[in-house]
């Protein structure tokens, strides 16, 4: 018996497919296959199903306060974080803002040279310099590389753990010598970024962050004010 909800697809594909995503269970099927067949094979997949459910469960409540506007994320550690000042600023209990918009600006002026740090060494270290740099408000990615050898990164990489940061510029300056995500490229970023698959994967618990602070984006949760 299943103690999960499903929801069920049908149209003219050939094969069955589920799909877990933020806690909701999809299940794609062919218009002729019955109940009964989809029902057993969700029961064969049950533990798998189970398995994907959890851990959703769990990244959901992972930096919980993060989206909730109650603290903010300072290279990794999360800090408390008030609006509704007219000031933006920082103490040892955490920062204050006017609003959530005004975050870039301050990180940018106050947390981008650590990350320009970050490019500055590896640079030396792999012997490849970009012609520019610069730093964007990217809705889903970390940071890009054209061939002109421009590379731009999220302002929020300041959020992130040292770690993650070194490996998006890793990334980037990879992408100098290949301009593609070949074998090549990649065992050109394990060179320098052995254990890049583990930070790769801790990534995307991050990836939330591009849809945060900026200004189209509303808060669907009660912003405290101090």
């Amino acid at each position: 018996m299943l103690n999960f909800e499903v929801e069920i697809e049908r149209s003219r594909r050939r094969s069955v497919v589920i799909t877990v995503k933020e806690g909701k269970v999809i299940c794609k099927a062919p218009k002729y296959l019955s109940d009964e067949r989809i029902n057993a094979f969700l029961t064969q997949k049950k533990g798998w199903i189970e398995k994907k459910l959890h851990e959703q469960e769990k990244e959901s409540k992972k930096f919980c306060a993060v989206k909730m506007y109650r603290t903010i994320l300072d290279g990794g550690t999360e800090r408390p974080v008030w609006f509704g000042l007219e000031k933006e600023g920082e103490e040892k209990n955490g920062f204050y803002f006017p609003s959530p918009e005004h975050i870039r600006r301050y990180f940018e002026r106050t947390r981008k040279q650590s990350i320009l740090y970050i490019l500055e060494g590896y640079s030396a270290e792999m012997g490849r310099s970009p012609t520019k740099v610069g730093f964007r408000d990217f809705k889903s990615r970390w940071g890009s590389c054209d061939a002109s050898g421009k590379i731009l990164l999220n302002w929020r990489l300041t959020m992130l753990p040292e770690r993650l940061a070194e490996y998006v510029v890793i990334h980037e300056l990879s992408h100098l010598r290949f301009m593609d995500h070949s074998a090549a490229f990649w065992k050109e970023v394990e060179r320098f970024c052995p254990d890049y698959r583990s930070r790769r994967k801790e990534l995307k618990e991050y990836s939330f962050l591009t849809l945060y602070y900026r200004r189209e984006a509303k808060s669907e949760s009660p912003i405290r004010k101090r």
